[in-house]
């Protein structure tokens, strides 16, 4: 596998990442899919706050760990633009 396919899927990979922790942090947020949009059923200001905040370091987890991946992608692609292509 040559590295500019390697960083290519490093960066895919790094973008699926951060995409997976911001859904997981608005699912939170949401309180999961909505099923039963009414009013009736709406949660409170208390818990969409307390069910952010818990959300929130797996997403500053998944987010870095995702731009970690995609800085190293970006790096790798980086470091191809010397070498003569074949």
């Amino acid at each position: 596998m040559s590295r500019r396919t390697r960083s290519r899927a490093l960066i895919g990979v790094g973008l699926a990442v951060i995409l997976w922790g911001v859904l997981g942090f608005t699912s939170a947020s949401l309180g999961g899919p909505p099923e039963d949009l009414h009013f009736a059923n709406r949660r409170s200001y208390t818990e969409v706050k307390r069910a952010a905040h818990t959300a929130f370091l797996p997403f500053l987890l998944r987010a870095g760990a995702g731009l970690g991946l995609l800085l190293l992608g970006a790096m790798l692609a980086g470091d191809t633009e010397d070498e003569p292509r074949s």
